[in-house]
């Protein structure tokens, strides 16, 4: 059987691939659980454990939490968004250059936080296909060994289908 670490990511990047628009709260609620995953990957290594709570946990809040700031709520989700898919955007093209993610998250937060500030629903649909896409790929990484350049194609097709899907 699958472990969950793959499986999960799979299942929810699917979601946020294809529905990250018209259902905002989940879309939300993906976004909190990427940001419990990442971070716990990043700063302890091997834990599945606390990244699937810290990961709920994370997602529950923000699910919550976007129910009630209306137009802020799509600005802060796409900031945060923006800080999980910089340093997993990067770090798959292999791009960092020696700085840590954090460091990049925060600018990816800023940009996110900005493109959702001028264009709200571009914003989601492109921000929503980068996570399902990553999350996706990450998942199908634990499940069968992919060479660097079939994650980037793969990652690529599927974020396409994900815009256009979320775009009609």
């Amino acid at each position: 059987m699958p472990p969950l670490t793959a499986i999960i990511p799979i299942v929810l990047g699917a979601v946020a691939l294809l529905l990250g628009r018209r259902l905002f709260w989940l879309f939300a609620a993906i976004v909190g659980f990427a940001i419990g995953w990442w971070l716990v990957g990043l700063f302890f290594h091997g834990s599945s454990t606390l990244q699937l709570i810290l990961g709920v946990s994370g997602g529950l809040f923000l699910a919550i939490m976007t129910r009630g700031l209306g137009q802020w709520a799509i600005r802060i989700v796409a900031g945060l968004a923006g800080f999980v898919m910089l340093p997993v955007l990067l770090g798959d093209l292999g791009m960092l250059g020696g700085i840590h993610e954090l460091i990049w998250s925060m600018l990816g937060a800023v940009l996110g936080f900005v493109f959702a500030l001028f264009m709200a629903d571009s914003a989601l649909i492109i921000l929503s296909a980068l996570l399902g896409a990553g999350l996706i790929m990450s998942g199908a990484q634990q499940l069968v060994p992919i060479s660097q350049v079939l994650h980037l194609i793969g990652g690529f097709v599927l974020i396409i289908i994900g815009v256009m899907f979320q775009a009609r």
